[in-house]
């Protein structure tokens, strides 16, 4: 889709009707779709805080006997892309230290692209996460997304090939997980699922 003036005009007006949500209202803008959605369930939160402290802890800045490059690893962020028309907060994301350093802690939102993501599905938002965020995160740069399913038990990855998510490995409860970026996880499910 070429950034046409009447595109980029209707994306500034929907990013003001995000702007303008009260404060803790989850407002999201994925590749020209709106979405406002409810807070997750507990077994969503629990899951993304397992899944976000087990990266940080093998791949973070400090993880121990980390050699460079580390891995800043951030919850909820607000990501910016007028070339996707986006402004998403992916469940967690992930910036590679290289030559374009951290994102800007003041900023928000964030326009660095995160390297890697992850949603955490949602009955109510599932649809939005596989449709218009997925195409988004394409679209944008991000290089690797990985869909986590607390409900199904099912964590799935997708890889960046030409602006476009295709589909990676895919575990289900009761195997190891293991994918790009992060081979050497070997995640097993059970733990990270309540």
């Amino acid at each position: 889709v070429s950034a046409t003036p009447d595109l980029i005009a209707d994306f500034h007006a929907l990013e003001a009707v995000v702007e303008a949500q009260p404060e803790g209202v989850r407002a999201e803008i994925a590749h020209g779709t709106y979405l406002m959605s409810p807070r997750p369930k507990l077994a969503h939160g629990a899951t993304q805080v397992k899944l976000g402290k087990l990266l940080d802890q093998q791949f973070g800045t400090r993880a121990e006997g980390m050699i460079a490059p580390g891995w800043l690893f951030v919850a909820e962020p607000e990501v910016r892309s007028e070339i996707a028309f986006s402004r998403v907060i992916p469940d967690l994301a992930g910036w590679k230290q290289s030559g374009s350093g951290w994102p800007d802690p003041n900023e928000n939102p964030i326009m660095l692209v995160p390297d890697w993501v992850a949603e955490i599905l949602s009955p109510s938002t599932e649809s939005f996460d596989r449709g218009p965020k997925k195409d988004a995160y394409g679209l944008m740069g991000v290089g690797w997304l990985w869909l986590v399913d607390p409900e199904r038990r099912i964590v799935e990855a997708f890889v960046n090939v030409k602006g476009r998510m295709t589909t990676g490995p895919r575990s289900k409860a009761g195997e190891h997980f293991t994918a790009p970026p992060f081979e050497s996880l070997a995640l097993r499910l059970e733990d990270l699922f309540l």
